[in-house]
């Protein structure tokens, strides 16, 4: 292992998917002496109920009392053991980059297990996203597949002049300047976009500033905070409300869930966004906005305190039923909760696992820790 300390314990990874050969191989090969165990989770995601369920019937009591580390989706040792796990487990690491669906959990709530997250890797394909409904708004894509479909060439009527944009000069206010937000931020201000970010504490230095958290390799994210050309902070309407007054073009939502920020825009927030004709985007979950007063703010006209629109990765709930308003609406872009997606999800989170293996054998602090009162 090149000097490094050598990793010994047994690491449970429990995923929802079948087992990565070569990726658990390529495991084994660089940890000989750490045990690994590969189980495979009936689900990826459910309620809690059915989670605590299967966390029974697909993993053992001896396989969950022998690990000293946990690798999983939502998987969690039962109540009952928690108390003997607590013994031997160093570390979990989550595949997710937001921890609410745990948050009940007596490993959550009534230990000091470090549970650490795969925030950093979800920035580059989110990125992408919102870079693409940003670019397919602002070139009125939907329009353009309409004439293709309809086999017209505009130009020729005369009918082009329909409000294309480019990107440059161009206001996005991010709300929540973690990974995501600073990754999609790298590629906005390529494109000539102003940032003005926000979070809930202030960064008044250039320390307190700076994104100590994993970044995916050959990205850069915005490791020391220098690109918003403003930034605003709080944890009152307030302060929220002067940063959703500063003009804005775009909104990206790029928040973790926790109670704190669960339905933070609501009525008033898009009332204050509809001022400026605000584009919407959400990539963190669909319950970071009340979305009622989401949909009523984009069926208002524009000019009128109405959206200009809105996409939107997540919902309330998942799946979003056939019958809610927001499929109808023209101004509006849904795609399943697929924004993180990429092929290298997992070869990602295997490198997150391993900077917490090394870490955690040095006795060193581990990346993309959780820390329990703020529920991120």
């Amino acid at each position: 292992m090149g000097g490094e300390t050598p990793v010994e314990g047994n690491l449970l990874i429990v995923w929802g998917v079948p087992e990565p050969q070569e990726l658990i191989a390529g495991l084994r090969l660089k940890y000989p002496t750490l045990k690994i165990t590969y189980k495979q989770a009936s689900v990826a995601f459910s309620d809690p109920a059915t989670i605590a369920r299967l966390s029974e019937e697909d993993v053992s009591d001896d396989e969950w009392l022998s690990a000293t580390h946990l690798t999983t989706m939502s998987y969690l040792p039962p109540a009952r053991l928690v108390p003997e796990v607590t013994k031997k487990l160093k570390f979990i690491q989550l595949t997710s980059a937001g921890v609410n669906h745990l948050a009940t959990h007596p490993i959550f709530t009534s230990t000091s297990i470090p549970i650490t997250t795969t925030s950093g890797i979800h920035g580059p394909p989110i990125s992408e996203w919102v870079a693409l409904q940003i670019l397919s708004e602002s070139h009125l894509q939907r329009t353009m597949y309409k004439w293709q479909s309809e086999r017209r060439w505009a130009r020729a009527a005369g009918d082009s002049s329909l409000g294309f944009r480019d990107s440059v000069g161009r206001r996005v206010g991010i709300l929540g300047y973690g990974s995501i937000g600073r990754q999609s931020a790298r590629v906005l201000a390529a494109m000539g976009m102003d940032i003005i970010a926000y979070t809930a504490s202030p960064r008044p230095t250039p320390e307190s500033k700076r994104d100590t958290g994993f970044i995916v390799p050959g990205t850069l994210g915005d490791r020391d905070g220098t690109l918003p050309i403003a930034w605003h902070s709080g944890t009152d309407k307030a302060s929220l409300h002067v940063f959703l007054g500063a003009d804005l073009d775009y909104v990206l939502i790029a928040l973790p869930l926790t109670g704190a920020t669960k339905e933070i825009l609501g009525a008033e927030e898009f009332e204050i966004l509809g001022r400026s004709g605000a584009y919407v985007l959400n990539i963190s979950r669909g319950e970071s906005v009340d979305q009622d007063a989401l949909i009523a703010a984009l069926k208002k006209p524009l000019g009128e305190g109405g959206l200009r629109g809105a996409a939107l990765d997540v919902a309330t709930p998942e799946p979003l039923p056939e019958s809610n308003e927001l499929w109808g609406l023209e101004n509006v872009t849904i795609t399943p909760h697929v924004s993180a997606w990429n092929g290298r999800y997992l070869e990602r989170t295997v490198g997150v696992l391993e900077e917490n293996l090394a870490r955690g054998a040095r006795g060193d602090e581990l990346v993309n820790a959780v820390d329990r009162e703020r529920g991120y």
